[in-house]
């Protein structure tokens, strides 16, 4: 017994040591491409935004690897999904970068990601990769993410003052395309996917829901595309935290990312049409 407790403890350190270091890997191409585009624009000067938008696709290809490494607990076969989806979320974003219009190339971003995990449809289910248990959930968790947003542009309109309009339609659409093919997709994939999930099978659901927000939260706080006040700051991590603790519950209640993916996408879709 004690040799089968040895061997046991042995692989498993084998497999944590194997993850690390892929995790890492993936971590280090990420902040290379991210630096990379980010001196690309300060070299090319400030009409280019190109170099930015290979900074943020790289940021989201990085998300979407990782949780490929553990989804698939570190084997081998993690590579080619997470080419795939990377190469799709950087080439929609440098599209986006291009033109509003080319905003409409992160809608295959999902596509892209749905096709490898059907065919790995039995080893994802544990991250939620499945049907709803309910024909209800979907709608609760689009129904979740109305009321949150739509609590934030009253609060921020009435308590802080910014003004609500209607957008100008093609950047709105542009920035709820990169909403449901980068922001929301690698939002559930990593943090409430495969963080929440592998947490939540050693931890009881409130320390892994409040362990997987708070990488969340950080993930928001070093994003640049977030207002720098610090009113607005705190409004942002506050209504993150709410949508990060939703979306966990989502999870587990249904037992799917679909419920929390929608929540995410309506919340941000509201959030858009506050002018900051």
């Amino acid at each position: 017994m004690r040799l089968l407790a040895h061997r046991l403890e042995t692989e498993r350190f084998a497999n944590f040591s194997a993850i690390a270091g892929q995790l890492s890997l993936i971590a280090g191409l990420t902040v290379l491409g991210s630096a990379l585009g980010v001196a690309a624009d300060s070299l090319a000067g400030l009409g280019s935004r190109l170099g930015r938008a290979f900074a943020s696709g790289s940021v989201h290809a990085g998300f979407l690897s990782a949780g490929w490494v553990l989804a698939l607990q570190g084997h081998g076969t993690w590579q080619g999904p997470a080419l795939r989806g990377a190469g799709a979320v950087i080439v929609a974003s440098l599209a986006a970068g291009l033109s509003p219009a080319g905003a409409v190339a992160y809608l295959l971003v999902p596509l892209v990601i749905a096709r490898d995990a059907t065919v790995w449809h039995a080893r994802l289910g544990w991250i939620g990769w499945r049907a709803p248990r309910e024909l209800r959930a979907p709608f609760v968790g689009a129904a979740s993410g109305i009321f949150l947003g739509i609590h934030l542009l009253f609060a921020a309109s009435l308590m802080l003052g910014y003004p609500v309009s209607v957008p100008d339609g093609r950047r709105y659409l542009a920035a709820v395309a990169y909403d449901i093919g980068a922001n929301a997709l690698t939002a559930e994939w990593l943090f409430r996917g495969a963080i929440f999930s592998a947490l939540w099978r050693r931890w009881s659901f409130w320390p892994a829901a409040a362990a997987s927000t708070g990488l969340a939260l950080l993930r928001y706080l070093l994003d640049p595309a977030l207002p720098q006040t610090a009113e607005l700051v705190a409004g942002a991590m506050f209504y993150t935290l709410l949508l990060g603790l939703g979306c966990c519950a989502l999870r587990a209640w249904s037992g799917s990312l679909l419920p929390g993916y929608l929540a995410t996408v309506a919340f941000f879709a509201a959030y858009r049409v506050l002018l900051v």
